[in-house]
């Protein structure tokens, strides 16, 4: 049993260790540049200045911004999103020169079982 037990660690650490050094081999394609994401804070994707800010209900952890993020980057008009649980907001950066219509919005977010009490757009 310690045998498998130990066998499994390594596996693990060899393949985190594996995933480390992929993300660090210079290749840096559309949507998987570090400096985007850590710098703006942003759960996926980069900042624009043309902003849908979107007060939600019903998000409660992570699996919840998740599911949101992964419906709005499908999107191609969505050039990144900011997912604030605490605050129960959404910040959707649209591509230049693109929108989403507010009643897409909230469609979006009933069909993934969230509420929208209130859409802001900056462009």
């Amino acid at each position: 049993m310690k045998k498998i037990l130990f066998s499994l660690i390594v596996l693990v650490a060899l393949n985190s260790a594996a995933y480390a050094s992929n993300c660090n081999d210079g290749d840096h394609t559309a949507g998987h540049s570090h400096e985007d994401g850590m710098a703006t804070g942003l759960s996926s994707g980069i900042k624009s200045e043309n902003i849908i800010d979107v007060a939600t209900n019903g998000m409660v952890c992570d699996f919840c911004a998740q599911a949101i993020e992964k419906v709005f980057m499908k999107r191609e008009e969505v050039q990144g999103i900011k997912v604030d649980l605490d605050n129960q907001k959404v910040v959707i950066y649209l591509k230049d020169n693109t929108s989403i219509d507010d009643a897409e919005i909230v469609k979006l977010f009933e069909d993934s079982g969230y509420g929208v009490d209130k859409i802001n757009k900056t462009s």
